[in-house]
């Protein structure tokens, strides 16, 4: 376990938090328990009053003590931090000093507490240059209430408005930067529906930015009802209770392999998300147990572990349905031995072997053989010179922040799911180079801007690509004179446009040295007409973000939908927009 060292002494934390009155001693809070080699079982805990007819089925969630939290539970992801501008925490029926507390007796079993960004009923907006000031809001949040680390939840306009994809990683990184210096390691997991996670879907942004350091994803493969995935020549839907265990395994190979579509997430950072029960979610939950004890057992003789089981949420598992039958953490219950290991797992990861690199003056790129296991390689540990600088889930880590004309020797260890590791590797001594000169140079001008695909809330602009001394690093494009994106590409696609309305565009090159082009030519566009929004019919298949109109209300669909009348469910598929 990591201790969390207080940012500030304990008398001036105790002024600048609650008026005074509050003061936080060394407590168990301080500890961050380890989970890289354990499986987890997430549950998301309500902070708000739960309310009677909350649930899909007119049940209501109970009001679940935090530091009695179902054993099962190993890692309870609090929910939300949310709010305009910085978004922030509070709980919302104790004090700082009474939550910490609760935080420090489950910490003090090994059990995780992370701090939730987002959820379904918040919006989130960032914008760039607000990296630090997040960072710093969360890393006070850790020092207050003993958080070990932060859950991404955004979900519908949230996950793509303002500059939420760049931002999050960025002020992500330097929390995580943050209590490395302090031998601490701050947890990072998401929690996207399962449609966002296709290759071109919207939170890949998240997850490749933070590809090193995320610690498991859960995706939540619920509410996307007809949604699903096609194995061979057949598709199988989310909703299907028949094909459930085809469903939980197709998907689980699919993100493991990168392979149908979907971005790849290892299995072991991988956790299956599902409902608590009918009343948690429209749709998803699993009615036969034993269908997801296959799935895990399946991956496991793939030797390819899953990393655990995720569920929305505590507050359901314990509470009770629309007649006032209680749930009795039946979801605890029914998955309490899914990760009791039958037979210990002692065979350590093979040796990592042929280390190579590549030196600049201030970064190493390492590369090495992948090790094998007989349940499948977690990850490797790097060192230089004998000190651990990293570690990584594939087989290769760049090493940076180095002095120039420096020798160094690394070695690398591989680890698996149970802790066992490797034999060190051979060793590698590389010397970096000296600095380069100064670049001065600026890129050329990007040359013959235009536009194509232009529709009425968006506009493809592609140009020449410039050229520089030592190499263009990418683009800034300037929408009416404001700075409204990069890309590395001679291509860019602006979004969140108004129809029939006219933008002018520029573009800059830039280089490493941060050296900028003279602006492009401005082009100037009209983006079309909207179209008209077609009435809700009652007949056809609605998925995620499609919008009509019903009754003289425009409304956005929040997953796969069909007969469901707009504004006539509270907790239905339809969001009233206008």
């Amino acid at each position: 376990m990591n201790k969390k060292t207080l940012l500030f002494s304990v008398g001036l934390l105790g002024c600048l938090i609650g008026g005074g009155s509050d003061v936080f001693a060394a407590d168990a809070a301080d500890v961050m328990p380890d989970i890289s080699n354990r499986q987890v079982s997430v549950g998301y805990y309500h902070n708000w009053m739960p309310e009677q007819g909350a649930g899909y089925q007119g049940g209501r969630p109970a009001d679940t003590d935090l530091a009695k939290v179902n054993p099962f539970y190993n890692v309870i992801a609090v929910s939300f931090m949310k709010g305009d501008g910085i978004p922030t925490f509070k709980p919302y029926n104790m004090s700082d000093t009474e939550f910490r507390q609760k935080v420090a007796t489950l910490n003090a079993e090994n059990r995780v507490v992370l701090i939730s960004l987002g959820g379904a009923d918040s919006h989130i907006e960032l914008h760039k240059g607000e990296e630090q000031a997040f960072a710093d809001e969360i890393i006070r949040l850790v020092e207050v209430y003993g958080f070990d680390g932060l859950d991404i939840d955004l979900e519908q306009t949230a996950v793509d408005a303002g500059d939420n994809k760049t931002v999050i990683p960025a002020a992500l990184k330097i929390v995580r930067a943050h209590f490395e210096k302090e031998q601490k390691h701050f947890i990072i997991s998401m929690a996207p529906e399962f449609p966002y996670l296709r290759t071109q879907g919207k939170y890949v942004p998240y997850i490749t930015a933070l590809e090193e350091e995320y610690d498991f994803i859960a995706p939540q493969l619920y509410n996307q009802a007809g949604d699903g995935i096609s194995v061979g020549t057949e598709w199988i839907a989310q909703n299907n209770d028949s094909k459930k265990f085809e469903f939980l395994y197709g998907i689980s190979k699919a993100f493991n392999e990168g392979s149908g579509g979907f971005i790849q997430i290892p299995a072991n950072r991988l956790a299956l998300g599902i409902p608590a029960n009918v009343d948690a979610a429209a749709n998803g939950f699993v009615k036969e147990p034993s269908k997801v004890y296959d799935v895990f057992e399946q991956m496991e003789k793939d030797q390819t572990p899953l990393k655990g089981l995720m569920t929305w949420s505590i507050n359901w598992d314990e509470g009770r349905n629309s007649a006032g039958v209680m749930y009795n953490e039946s979801f605890a219950n029914a998955y309490k031995d899914l990760f009791q290991e039958k037979t210990p797992d002692t065979e350590k990861p093979s040796q990592p072997t042929n280390l190579a690199g590549t030196a600049t003056h201030s970064t190493v790129a390492l590369s090495w053989t992948r090790s094998t296991d007989d349940r499948g390689v977690a990850g490797y540990y790097i060192y230089r010179d004998g000190k651990q600088v990293g570690r990584s889930t594939t087989n290769a880590f760049t090493d940076t922040e180095l002095e120039a004309t420096t020798e160094y020797s690394y070695t690398v260890k591989a680890f698996d799911a149970a802790g066992n590791v490797s034999e060190v590797s051979k060793a590698l001594v590389i010397e970096t180079l000296e600095v380069p000169p100064a670049d001065v140079l600026a890129p050329s001008t990007p040359l013959d801007v235009t536009a194509s695909t232009i529709t009425d809330k968006s506009v493809l602009l592609t140009w020449t690509a410039s050229s520089d001394n030592v190499g263009v690093a990418g683009y800034v494009i300037y929408r009416d004179g404001k700075e409204v994106g990069e890309t590395v590409t001679n291509a860019f696609t602006d979004t969140g446009l108004t129809a029939s309305t006219e933008y002018s565009y520029t573009v800059k090159a830039f280089d490493a040295a941060g050296n900028v082009s003279e602006a492009s030519e401005a082009l100037v566009i009209t983006t079309a007409e909207a179209p008209a929004i077609a009435a809700w019919d009652a007949k056809k298949v609605y998925v995620l973000g499609d919008v009509v109109t019903h009754n003289g209300n425009t409304y956005r669909a929040k997953w796969w939908t069909q007969g469901n009348e707009p504004g006539t469910e509270q907790w239905g598929p339809w969001e009233l927009i206008g």
